[in-house]
């Protein structure tokens, strides 16, 4: 037997044994699961690693531990997953339960410990083994709200032993659904200069009718060329109204597959090529998602099951085509839709040509323009494709275009710092311009000569500065208040142009813990952390913003042993 053959029967088998083992997990939640966000769904710049448990809007509703293992790592940061945990399983899973608002009694005195001894909210271990283990069914944490959720909810997922994302629906981690996917819009695009739509050569919507709830039909397209399909749709479940993303697509033409996509699995070193299977473009202006059904050569995502070359459609002329896209939920709750194509060449206006810019970006080598005063840095493979971009530049500011070409990473703009006056040139900055006219702090370096920011976004830039310290003030006590029977001790902070980089407080000169929720603005210390001494104390908060303008505030405050 052919060495390959081999390799494909011994990894189908290790997938099924692993799958097998892990039937059994339990559900993290004991109450109805219901999600407001689905593995692999669509999300700005990636795709969604596991799934959104609703938790009816409350906090504090018990986690469980979905099998057997230890805890390998814990993450708290402001942003991101907040405070998030990560178990290791023998079955060589590893289950994340993120945006918690506490964890068990043991595991909260284990990274409390690790806190206080680092002396920082922010933090993230890896604890041996022996040191944190759990059982099927242990209450491990409480659900929250914490990092850069939208609502109180439990995020959950599973990764294999590779760190990739896997669907838990794989492992019996299933959801109530008996409802159809639901199919909105169908596009098709000209591939090359020489396709047409409808005597067009650019994308068309096509008209679409409902046949049932589960059919649907497109109106006949005149087409030539190489084309490729888009559809806009999402999944539905039971008792929830989110538009959830797709498990897998299927398109036939004339009985024939030609590109299958499913939800199983996926690299987090591949996500942010989500904008190279989307309509990037048009999710920028509508903030909507078109899924393009073919695939370009630099795509690498490990999504696609059955690739006809690379799914795209041959039209010729004088023949009929019957194009054919079935998706369906995990549930195997299925809708489809049918696209009548006549292939015939018609007369129609050439296409209109991307102008050409002195500014052309060749994406596999490194780029480097002088727009004076400013420069322009990007290293190989920033782009996808080779690309004209449009710039221009003043002295008090700078405009890339065009806005919408996805990027694969950062690319760098630098200032001359000899053009900032030097009693500024601490409080300078680079700040991206909204539509709204805000300035948005860009991260800023100061090199030797210059300031250096790297950004994935295209866009209007500036100078700003920032010389204004943060705020704090007090929220739940006044100075010399008597707060014996307080619980907790809560500041609101904030910095409005470059934002908060750091905090650190103290209580008689003795570091404390505080939790800073960054959409709160609030700070948070946890009067049972320690036992404080004497009658009379005093606190010290000092907080520093991006641009290292510090304030500090002094206060004092009673509580009795």
């Amino acid at each position: 037997m052919p060495k390959r053959l081999w390799f494909v029967l011994f990894s189908f088998c290790l997938f099924f044994q692993v799958k097998g083992q892990n039937d059994s997990l339990i559900n993290p939640l004991k109450i109805p699961l219901y999600l407001s966000g689905t593995f692999g769904e669509l999300r700005y710049n990636h795709f969604h690693s596991g799934m959104d448990i609703k938790t009816n809007n409350e906090e504090g509703l018990p986690v469980y531990a979905v099998d057997d293992g230890f805890v390998y790592r814990i993450k708290i940061s402001r942003g991101g997953y907040g405070k998030a945990l990560y178990i290791k399983h023998p079955s060589g899973l590893n289950s994340v339960y993120a945006h918690l608002k506490y964890f068990n009694d043991r595991i909260e005195r284990y990274i409390k410990q690790k806190q206080y001894d680092k002396k920082s909210y922010e933090i993230e271990v890896f604890p041996y083994k022996i040191e944190l283990p759990v059982k099927k069914g242990e209450i491990i944490a409480y659900t929250g709200n914490s990092g850069s959720s939208t609502g109180p909810h439990l995020h959950f997922e599973l990764r294999n032993s590779l760190e990739h994302p896997v669907n838990p629906m794989n492992f019996g981690i299933n959801i109530l659904d008996t409802q159809k996917p639901v199919i909105k819009n169908i596009y098709i695009y000209p591939l090359n200069d020489n396709s047409q739509i409808n005597q067009y050569n650019k994308r068309v919507k096509l008209g679409l009718k409902q046949i049932n709830d589960s059919l649907y039909i497109t109106d006949t397209a005149i087409a030539y060329g190489n084309i490729g399909i888009g559809i806009e749709a999402y999944d539905r479940q039971n008792r929830v109204k989110n538009h959830n993303g797709l498990y897998k697509i299927k398109m036939k033409v004339n009985g024939l597959p030609v590109f299958e996509q499913v939800m199983d699995e996926f690299s987090f070193a591949h996500s942010g090529m989500i904008n190279t299977t989307i309509d990037y473009p048009y999710y920028l202006k509508h903030h909507r998602y078109i899924q393009k059904l073919w695939v370009k050569p630099y795509n690498l995502l490990e999504l696609y099951t059955q690739l006809v070359k690379d799914g795209s459609i041959h039209i010729a002329a004088g023949k009929n085509y019957k194009v054919e896209i079935s998706i369906s939920d995990f549930d195997d709750n299925k809708a489809k839709v049918i696209i009548p194509l006549q292939g015939k060449k018609a007369p129609f206006p050439p296409p209109v040509k991307p102008s050409k810019t002195p500014y052309f970006i060749n994406h596999k080598k490194q780029n480097i323009f002088t727009l004076s005063p400013w420069k322009v840095a990007f290293k190989p493979n920033t782009l996808y494709e080779d690309s004209y971009l449009k710039m221009e530049a003043t002295k008090k500011y700078i405009h890339l275009s065009p806005l919408f070409k996805p990027l694969r990473k950062s690319y760098y703009i630098m200032y001359p710092l000899k053009y900032i006056k030097a009693q500024r040139r601490s409080y300078a900055y680079l700040a991206r311009m909204g539509r709204n006219k805000r300035a948005y702090y860009v991260h800023t370096t100061q090199t030797k000569d210059s300031l250096k920011a790297a950004t994935r976004s295209f866009g209007y830039f500036s100078i700003r500065y920032d010389s204004i310290a943060p705020y704090i003030k007090a929220l739940n006590f006044e100075e010399k208040g008597d707060l014996t029977n307080y619980h907790f001790l809560k500041l609101a902070i904030g910095d409005k142009k470059t934002g908060i980089k750091s905090y650190e407080a103290y209580i008689d000169g003795q570091w404390i813990l505080m939790e800073y929720d960054y959409k709160k603005g609030t700070l948070t210390y946890n009067f049972a952390d320690k036992n404080l001494e004497g009658h009379k104390h005093h606190l010290l908060v000092i907080v520093t913003d991006r641009l290292g303008n510090t304030r500090q505030y002094r206060t004092s405050f009673y509580r009795k042993e």
